[in-house]
């Protein structure tokens, strides 16, 4: 589905950047793989590895040129790396905290983009990772909400932005997927994912490759006419 297209895959180093880079190769295509941890980077197998942390000045800038001079180009990029603030309190939270999640989560993603449209063509594609937590209230997650909420937003107004040049841009909101950052903080995870489970329609909470599925579908032709759009894959839970 994927032949020959050349893809830039940010937050590739773990959870579902991985998967995605992993299913990107597996459909025929080059894929740059870019992450803060070289080691983890190395397991990659198919891809070209980029090693940098994105919230660096010029760090977006430099990984559309890797993909430009190593591939000859670019044509689609997905941007899924994040981070997330859990148990924040909105009446006491330090500005460095909100500032951290807001940049990395909604700021980053435009950067990224903003990189990429100087390289990408007619037929290229942005996938950004947004959230469920971009639609519903959680407790704990005001920063996150916000950040992820405005990713849709951009998402939206990007699309108007470079539609005329057959640029799309669109964004996959998870729910709770079995991730690294899933762990994060939580100790006893997978002792609560049977009741959370049971919190879904289907039972079950996600796994990366759910994820990656649509991604690798919205980079491709098959949604040649699907801009603008943000389709959450969440088990059903934001339907209750």
């Amino acid at each position: 589905m994927l032949e020959g297209r050349r893809i830039l895959v940010t937050g590739a180093s773990s959870g579902i950047g991985r998967a995605v880079a992993e299913l990107c190769v597996s459909q025929g295509a080059r894929v740059l793989a870019t992450g803060r941890r070289a080691e983890a980077l190395d397991e990659l197998d198919g891809v070209r590895r980029f090693a940098c942390d994105l919230l660096e000045p010029g760090a977006p800038e430099a990984c559309v040129a890797a993909c430009v001079e190593g591939m000859d180009g670019l044509d689609g990029v997905v941007h899924a790396a994040g981070t997330v603030l859990r148990g924040e309190d909105p009446r006491s939270t330090p500005d460095e905290q909100i500032d951290g999640v807001l940049g990395t989560n909604l700021a980053l993603p435009l950067r990224v983009a903003r990189a990429a449209l100087g390289a990408l063509g007619r037929g290229g594609s942005i996938v950004l990772l947004s959230s469920q937590l971009g639609r519903i209230g959680a407790p704990g997650y005001a920063s996150y909400c916000a950040a992820k909420g405005g990713v849709d937003a951009l998402v939206r107004a990007l699309a108007v932005d470079v539609g005329p040049d057959g640029i799309r841009v669109n964004a996959v909101a998870p729910g709770l997927v079995r991730t690294p950052m899933a762990y994060f903080g939580r100790d006893n995870f997978d002792e609560l994912v049977p009741a959370i489970a049971e919190g879904h329609p289907l039972r079950r909470i996600g796994e990366p490759g759910d994820i990656a599925a649509p991604v690798a579908f919205l980079l491709s032709d098959a949604a040649a006419w699907i801009t603008g759009q943000t389709i959450v894959v969440d088990g059903g839970f934001t339907i209750q």
